[in-house]
């Protein structure tokens, strides 16, 4: 039956729909009987859908192009059901498979882009209306299917509806322009039953089919407010909700409904003004009580003109997390249960600390870890095929450091004039314009004389090799000693597995130094030489 009433739906969406709803509406007048608005949501001017039902389910006829519609169930047994795509474009509940008991169903519009953007005159707490209003209603389901939503419970005075008590004759009409006064307890209604009455610690009973208390307020001068209001209880179509509830009878709207079966303390305000949802014992002045993962939902729809969007705020015994709702769920923010204090902290003034506030002056993001593994600290990942990139700028002063992390490597660049002044490769390599370590006598100390010509002989003793760097995939070709032996003839340096360039240019020096000294050696040598030949070459005949 719903497999064809969607087949005969779809087909009317290519025809004009007001042929459409004849045609559909004798179908269904035939089938099961027209459906009350109070329940499945007849559709008015300025509904969403026109709502037809058979035994196997639901089936929402758009009656304007809204954009995708979203519906949302929400059942017995904490049965939840969100969806926007449907077969053939229509939305539609198959009830199979559903467990008996009351379902209560909304839909909302969600067009493509937002009617109009948000302006600073709207605000957070804007009230203009600029969308579709949300349409919503219920539903029963019994041994597997809709209940027939057609019979209505009659006024009272009626001829009674099949199975039930039916109003009690009423003997006469009480009329009284004086005060009323019932001393013990009054029962009113068309059930109730004539001396015999069970009031137990009742005051006052309503008792017929057709619960309604009814606030009509009739001033009719000045700017006196005149709104009526009327307490509902339980609907009057047959499968509808237990429940009580709230009317604005001059809007036409149920701004308040507590369910049948609600638990105990589902709402409970305490004489301080705490809230307690699912306890009567708030801890704060909002608490929230529930067996598994207590949460929040900040929905917005389209009623007043921007794109819907929904987060959701919720915790449990794993972590505190905000999730995207309309992004996928994904978990844009999470607390793990356990973090300690001062995990993260933004400060007055905008600072922000991760673990403890910063001990000087002048830090606005400070990371402070306290853990035992080796790779505790700060790590920034792309999942993305971009690159990573810090930026060091002072706007006033106009420069600007960037730091950029691209396909492994690190480069360093001043943005003025358009060259990587420090860049550093995966396999180890710097380049620079020049490199310049500190060699300021007054941060040195311990300062001892060398012997350049036994650095220069120890120099001469080391091995210089042509090699290249295992997992270099160019196999680089490099000449140098190795850092064991340049260690083991001067020992210097933080370990053998390192050549300082500090000490390298140490020795260098050294052994440049030991060299000139043989170089002025051997030129007195040569001119001493030069002397004796010339004195030789004198005497000669």
């Amino acid at each position: 039956m719903l497999s064809s009433l969607l087949r005969t739906v779809a087909r009317r969406n290519t025809r004009s729909r007001l042929l459409a709803g004849l045609v559909f509406g004798a179908f269904f007048a035939f089938a099961s009987g027209l459906i009350p608005g109070s329940l499945a949501g007849t559709a008015t001017a300025e509904e969403l859908v026109t709502v037809h039902t058979s035994s196997q389910g639901l089936v929402f006829q758009p009656l304007a192009d809204h954009g995708t519609l979203l519906l949302t169930v929400a059942g017995p047994d904490g049965y939840s059901l969100e969806r926007t795509s449907f077969r053939d474009g229509v939305p539609a509940i198959d009830v199979s498979g559903l467990t008996d008991g009351v379902y209560q169903w909304r839909l909302q519009a969600q067009p493509s882009s937002a009617t109009r953007q948000r302006t600073p005159e709207d605000g957070e707490r804007s009230r203009r209306n600029a969308g579709p209003t949300p349409q919503s209603g219920a539903f029963s389901v019994r041994d597997g299917s809709v209940v027939d939503s057609g019979r209505v419970e009659p006024l009272p005075g009626a001829a009674p509806v099949q199975g039930g008590s039916g109003p009690q004759a009423a003997t006469e009409e009480l009329f009284s322009n004086n005060n009323l006064y019932v001393h013990n307890s009054a029962c009113i209604g068309g059930d109730c039953v004539d001396q015999n009455e069970n009031f137990g610690l009742d005051t006052l009973r309503l008792k017929e089919e057709n619960l309604r208390l009814h606030f009509e307020d009739t001033s009719n001068t000045f700017d006196f407010p005149t709104r009526d209001w009327r307490l509902l209880i339980n609907s009057n179509t047959n499968g509808g909700p237990d429940r009580f509830s709230v009317e604005d009878v001059d809007a036409g709207t149920v701004p308040m409904t507590i369910e049948g079966d609600a638990p105990d303390h589902a709402l409970y305000v305490t004489s301080d003004a705490a809230l307690g949802l699912g306890t009567n014992t708030p801890g704060r002045s909002i608490h929230s009580t529930s067996g598994n993962t207590p949460g929040l939902r900040l929905e917005q729809d389209v009623s007043r003109g921007f794109s819907p969007y929904t987060w959701d705020v919720s915790a449990n015994e794993i972590s505190f997390h905000l999730r995207d709702v309309s992004n996928g769920d994904t978990l844009p923010f999470v607390v793990h249960a356990g973090a300690p204090s001062n995990s993260l902290v933004v400060e007055a003034d905008g600072d922000v600390y991760f673990g403890e506030q910063a001990s000087q002056d002048h830090v606005s993001l400070n990371i402070r870890t306290n853990d035992d593994d080796n790779f505790a600290g700060l790590r920034v990942e792309n999942v993305g095929t971009g690159n990573i990139q810090t930026q060091f700028a002072n706007l006033e002063d106009d420069w600007e450091w960037r730091q950029t992390f691209r396909e492994g490597d690190m480069i360093f660049d001043s943005q003025e004039d358009g060259a990587n002044e420090w860049e550093l490769d995966t396999d180890g390599n710097v380049t620079a314009t020049s490199f310049n370590p500190t060699s300021d006598r007054n941060l040195k100390q311990g300062f001892d004389a060398v012997d350049p010509a036994e650095v220069l002989e120890r120099l001469a003793a080391i091995p210089v090799t042509r090699w290249s760097y295992r997992g270099d995939a160019d196999a680089t070709p490099h000449i140098g000693p190795v850092a064991q032996d340049f260690h083991a003839a001067f020992g210097v340096g933080a370990d053998d597995r390192h050549i300082s360039t500090t000490d390298a240019d140490g020795v260098a020096f050294a052994a440049i130094q030991a060299l000139y000294q043989q170089l002025q050696e051997a030129r007195a040598d040569r001119a001493m030489l030069l002397q004796r030949l010339e004195a030789l070459e004198r005497c000669e005949p």
